[in-house]
């Protein structure tokens, strides 16, 4: 925080609180440590949070032999029941007070007596035995009602093994809901695509389109169950859901490696942005470790609407994830993320130089149509490896005329093959001898190209 002041003074919620916060939070932060560097070097019920509290010593118990005897604590108090008495230990009895006990307890012996027989006699009344039947009923009929509910239950849904649903091999068409419970919460890898595929060529009974259809952000909300992940992707995205993604990174506190994509590509507005290029080709990361602090987001993870449309890497977004992720759970100062891949977003130096750890970042791997929008990486990141796509396939923004007689052109195709090219011209004035002559089922001429 002192290498960048006024970075951490344009947070949401200022330098001073981070500075507060990073002092109440660094025991907390150096168990983490610890636990996960020398996992066998401390027992598990001396981790946090069962190290708590202190060893140290114990008023005296009432109970304690001396009386003046401290109990440490981690030492079991061992007491015995007696179950015998010494004779030899108690005092004498007069005779006198053994005859009074002696009437005593014949008269108590009475009165019980006579309470268990007017006991009997109700309970062989008319009325008690029809509540009796009656609460029997009752729980005759429960008990049919929860055999029932047993036998007509849904079946559980089978767990997803470990090796689908990861990085490698991901969870396709995720729609969340039930599937949530088909994950164990103790995987360490996790990988879902939550694009939702739309067949254009299908009508419903009105002969309308199908619209297109996404994941909702509430529907990613169970993603914060995982405690133990150690590389997570999440591809495929219609829309921000960095709310929940971020708090899951926040709260696995091994979690080394995350990859988002976006299926969309950012639309900059050039008038407002300037020179914002996209991370392919020929691009160069910029020299500079140091500059203002720049935001060009909204709040939700997704790029101010006077600069355009796309994902946006939040800081924001990021800081309020912190926030809720702190008030529930053990966190580190800064993320544990090693290598981070993204595809489709607008990225700056901020995110970086506030939640990123120097010492754990290592690689970020820039994959199609992420934009620069100020990005660089400040000094104590210089050793951190930058890769991107050596080119990115540009998507077609302009159209012109053709003239369909001068530049189409007819091929002639056997076994998938092309084996002539054609003029459209010249086709068009052998059409009659094509008809005539007869074709080889494998033969045909079709299709059309503009070159």
């Amino acid at each position: 925080m002192e290498e960048h002041p006024k970075h951490w003074k344009a947070t949401l919620l200022g330098e001073e609180f981070w500075k507060d916060a990073h002092a109440w939070n660094q025991p907390i932060h150096e168990s983490i440590d610890s636990n996960i560097d020398n996992p066998q070097e401390t027992p598990l019920h001396q981790r946090f949070p069962f190290n708590l509290l202190e060893a140290g010593p114990v008023p005296p118990s009432s109970n304690s032999s001396s009386g003046n005897e401290p109990i440490l604590a981690g030492q079991r108090s061992r007491r015995r029941r007696r179950f015998s008495v010494d004779a030899s230990s108690l005092t004498p009895i007069a005779p006198a007070r053994v005859l009074e006990l002696s009437r005593r307890t014949r008269s108590q012996s009475r009165s019980r007596s006579r309470s268990h027989t007017r006991s009997d006699s109700m309970a062989r009344s008319p009325s008690i035995t029809s509540l009796s039947s009656q609460s029997n009923s009752r729980l005759r009929c429960m008990l049919n009602r929860l055999t029932s509910w047993w036998k007509d239950r849904p079946a559980p849904l089978p767990l997803i093994f470990e090796d689908q649903a990861t990085p490698e091999s991901p969870l396709m068409d995720f729609r969340g809901g039930a599937t949530w419970d088909r994950l164990s919460s103790d995987r360490r890898v996790l990988g879902i695509d939550v694009f939702w595929p739309v067949d254009f060529d299908d009508e419903d009974a009105e002969g309308q389109k199908p619209e297109l259809a996404m994941l909702e952000v509430n529907q990613l909300a169970p993603l914060c169950i995982f405690h133990h992940l150690h590389s997570l992707k999440i591809t495929g995205m219609m829309q921000s859901y960095q709310k929940y993604i971020w708090q899951a990174a926040w709260i696995n506190t091994e979690l080394e490696e995350l990859e988002l994509g976006m299926v969309f590509p950012p639309r900059i507005i050039k008038s407002n942005t300037g020179n914002w290029p996209y991370i392919k080709g020929g691009w160069k990361l910029s020299e500079i470790q140091e500059a203002e602090p720049i935001y060009h987001g909204d709040g939700t993870g997704t790029l101010d609407p006077n600069l355009g449309q796309g994902e946006y890497l939040d800081k924001m977004m990021i800081e309020k994830s912190k926030i809720l992720a702190m008030s529930t759970n053990s966190t580190r100062h800064r993320l544990s993320i090693k290598v981070l891949t993204l595809t489709g977003f607008v990225v700056d130096a901020d995110p970086f130089l506030h939640w990123f750890d120097p010492f754990r970042f290592k690689t970020i791997h820039f994959k199609d149509y992420c934009v620069d929008a100020g990005f660089y990486l400040p000094e104590e990141m210089s050793g951190v490896s930058v890769d991107f796509s050596p080119e990115v396939q540009e998507r077609a923004t302009t159209g012109r005329r053709v003239d369909l007689v001068e530049e189409m052109k007819i091929l002639d195709l056997k076994d998938g093959k092309v084996v002539r090219r054609r003029d459209f011209g010249q086709g068009q004035q052998s059409q009659t001898q094509t008809h005539s002559k007869s074709t080889h089922p494998k033969s045909a001429s079709w299709g059309c190209q503009v070159e």
